[in-house]
């Protein structure tokens, strides 16, 4: 929040002020035409204490401006409306939300008077009763107010209807079931409906003459790495520090212990990149999916073919799941000719899951795609180029998270109207092998078992925060005593206002609609079982269940806090890993993973390992995560730990 501004000289026209007018362009209780000469301490409150808003009769002070149903604290910054929310939600949201619609349609049965009619109702209904009816019925307003066409495309509209009829549980198993399944589409192929039907890609190949060696069916990458047979051929000084081997292991410098890494140049375990430096050799567990990127994959009857390095005798041959390209063209006109488009430019994927009944080593991998295209000449099946993985062992190590340390590198603009607030809330959830959540320790009292692990930071909603300010979050957000083989965590953080009161009344309400949302986790161990998930388990694809889990979690927080909340968010981040992908973090045999970006769904660029590098000692990872929002960036440094 910013509290006050002192002026030591000038002169302010605050009705000419653009942040005043487009807030009071909001509210029609607001009437302010002001003019300050002042040589001392100023205290600007936003609103008019007098005048009328809804959802209340009268203004008590302070006002209630549109788009919030909480009273705005005297003297707080300029807040995003619920509209500007509510329309970067509908840019950023790629698919309905069944959490939230469900979430509504209960609030919308509790005001209503409605007696809870399932084992879901009677505990949301619990929650709903320590929430206020005002702020409530004011955020049912507001939605009920909002175009039908933004509420379906941020909400599961089948989920709304009339009070009178219970959620219906089934009917919302399946709905997140399908909302879980288009999210994992869009992360794995990049289409929300991936998962429906295969598809093949188009068949892009030449009738070979004389002595023709190129692989009409071929991997560009795998794991969206490229592969050394890339074409066209990078330079190999192009390919990132991940696409390439590198020999690692722990050693003392200056005093301390960290892990040094070199570029392997010579006896690659697999590929050799232009003769210069080794090619990746992932290390995949056993069970798990792969996804590989090529071209020709042109037969929903493709397999992938593990081949024995020593003996160079096939072992198996895996069925896979293929989702062809249909937009980039087969052919190009070049200086006057026509010709195939067979390179890397075309996305043909494939995904297969790893044999779990393999002995663990290294093994040669080939697309095998059988002979559809009529030209004899080519045989009965079509092979790819050769690619290596390394099958290991699945990770029966226990992680833990923590946060160490938050900085605000710039502050909320404008900065003269004081310091930022920061609510912060974490919430940690894993599954077990069946996708089951796993029964986790309190991170407040462990004596008690939770289905989620939360870290709500209060302590530092005191903390003033300016530009290069620092300060210590050392505490754990994720802390399993159980195997998993999954987790996610989902970063909430919000600049809020500082007095106590208000504070009191957002907090709690805050806490209250992300307990609603809490109540409702299980139900994804159920529709995780449901649509989509004979795919799901035959593919096992860990790491991308599990960041569709927690998108669809953070996308169901931020479509309901949206509707009331006066906070603008200036934090938000899902981190979504494997048991594998925590124990490669930790690993001594392994380097940090390269810088990355991408934007949150709430408009938030979250920039990783960018400002900061990272630091790996043995059985320690350390990362920091770059939030920056339109007028602010801060920064959490977070602490992976292999503790068994």
């Amino acid at each position: 929040m910013k509290t006050k501004s002192t002026f030591s000289t000038g002169t302010r026209d605050i009705s000419k002020d653009s942040l005043t007018n487009e807030r009071c362009a909001r509210n029609s209780s607001c009437d302010i035409d002001i003019h300050i000469d002042n040589h001392g301490e100023l205290n600007i409150y936003n609103c008019s204490t007098t005048g009328r808003t809804w959802p209340s009769t009268d203004c008590p002070p302070p006002c209630v401006p549109s788009g919030t149903c909480i009273p705005v604290a005297a003297g707080a910054k300029h807040k995003l409306s619920r509209d500007q929310k509510l329309a970067r939600l509908a840019n950023g949201v790629p698919v309905p939300s069944s959490l939230a619609a469900a979430a509504m349609q209960m609030i919308r049965r509790f005001l209503a008077g409605k007696s809870p009619a399932n084992p879901l109702e009677v505990a949301v209904f619990a929650v709903l009763a320590k929430t206020s009816r005002d702020v409530l019925s004011c955020t049912l307003t507001a939605f009920d107010a909002a175009p039908l066409r933004q509420r379906n495309q941020l909400f599961t509209s089948s989920l709304l209807g009339d009070p009178d009829q219970p959620l219906n549980e089934t009917a919302f198993t399946k709905a997140l079931g399908q909302e879980i399944a288009q999210r994992i589409g869009l992360i794995a192929f990049g289409d929300k409906t991936a998962l429906d039907q295969e598809r093949p890609g188009r068949i892009r190949v030449y009738e070979p003459s004389g002595e023709d060696f190129f692989s009409q069916v071929r991997i560009c990458s795998i794991d969206d790495l490229r592969t050394a047979n890339f074409i066209p051929p990078p330079d190999p000084s192009a390919y990132l520090p991940a696409e390439v081997q590198h020999d690692c292991g722990p050693k003392v410098v200056d005093g301390q212990p960290q892990i040094v890494c070199q570029v392997k140049t010579t006896n690659c375990p697999g590929n050799s990149i232009g003769g210069q430096v080794c090619a990746r050799v992932l290390d995949i567990p056993g069970g798990e999916s792969v996804i590989l990127k090529g071209v020709n994959y042109f037969s929903v009857a493709a397999k992938v073919r593990f081949t024995d390095v020593e003996s160079n005798l096939p072992v198996r041959d895996v069925d896979g799941f293929v989702l062809g390209d249909t937009v980039t063209p087969v052919t190009e006109v070049v200086n006057g000719q026509t010709q195939l488009i067979n390179d890397c430019r075309v996305q043909d994927q494939l995904t297969f899951k790893v044999p779990d009944d393999l002995a663990p080593k290294v093994y040669q991998i080939q697309v095998v795609v059988p002979n559809i295209t009529g030209i004899a000449i080519l045989g009965p099946e079509l092979v790819s180029n050769v690619e290596f993985i390394n099958l290991v062992p699945p990770a029966t190590a226990r992680f833990e998270i923590a946060t160490d340390q938050i900085n605000c590198r710039q502050e909320t603009s404008p900065s003269w109207l004081g310091s930022d607030e920061v609510g912060l809330h974490t919430m940690a959830a894993a599954f077990d092998a069946n996708f089951q959540l796993v029964d986790l320790p309190d991170l407040s009292d462990a004596s008690k078992r939770t289905d989620e692990q939360e870290e709500r930071f209060k302590d530092i909603q005191d903390v003033d925060f300016d530009s290069g300010t620092t300060h210590a979050i050392i505490r754990k957000v994720f802390a399993p005593d159980k195997q998993i083989l999954g987790m996610l965590l989902v970063v909430l953080g919000d600049e809020i206002d500082s007095q106590r009161a208000y504070d009191d009344q957002v907090n709690g309400t805050w806490d209250n609609f992300v307990d609603i949302v809490k109540e409702e986790l299980p139900y994804i161990e159920a529709a995780l079982g449901g649509a989509g998930a004979d795919l799901l388990k035959n593919f096992s694809w860990t790491k991308v269940i599990v960041e569709a889990i927690a998108l669809v979690v953070l996308a169901g927080i931020d479509l309901l806090i949206a509707w009331w909340a006066p906070a603008d968010p200036i934090i938000r981040d899902s981190i979504a890993l494997s048991i594998n992908d925590l124990a490669t973090l930790t690993s001594s045999n392994e380097p940090a993973p390269d810088p990355s970006t991408h934007t949150s769904e709430n408009g938030i660029v979250v920039n990783v390992n960018k400002t900061i590098p990272p630091v790996k000692i043995p059985l320690q990872y350390t990362e920091t995560r770059e939030y920056v929002g339109d007028d602010s960036r801060y920064e959490i440094i977070y602490r992976y730990n292999r503790v068994a």
